[in-house]
């Protein structure tokens, strides 16, 4: 269950960079992948956060994921400018739903392949002393 929720907070997080809105300035509302480089490797983190999930490297996919949580949080934090702010010019750019949802599903794949990684393994089956079946 653990690793379905890391895989599918992952895809959620690299959908909402190239499909949702991150930011408005006035009616330009750009998607996250037109917006900033940093959404864009956000981007690239989920998927290899992915990648590593499918081929059990837990504790890379924790790593990745981390990484990605860390330019998502970054870029909700410090909007981008988009090469408004010069001579002193400031221009509001507002948070969209986009840069939420990346935000939220970056730090849901960040816990759920955080917990993958770090678990405890499963302790064997104890001998059992009755015979064999034939």
């Amino acid at each position: 269950m653990t690793r379905s929720i890391a895989i599918a907070a992952s895809a959620v997080l690299a959908l909402s960079v190239v499909l949702l809105p991150w930011y408005s300035l006035d009616a330009y509302e750009p998607n996250g992948w037109d917006a900033t480089w940093w959404a864009r490797a956000a981007l690239g983190a989920a998927l290899l956060t992915i990648t590593a999930i499918q081929f059990g490297r837990y504790r890379a996919a924790a790593a990745l994921a981390l990484l990605a949580a860390a330019f998502v949080l970054y870029r909700t934090a410090q909007p981008p400018d988009f090469g408004f702010a010069f001579d002193g010019l400031k221009v509001p750019v507002e948070r969209q739903a986009g840069c939420w949802v990346a935000l939220g599903s970056s730090l849901l794949a960040l816990l759920a392949s955080s917990r993958l990684a770090f678990r405890r393994p499963e302790a064997p089956p104890a001998p059992s002393s009755a015979p064999a079946a034939p």
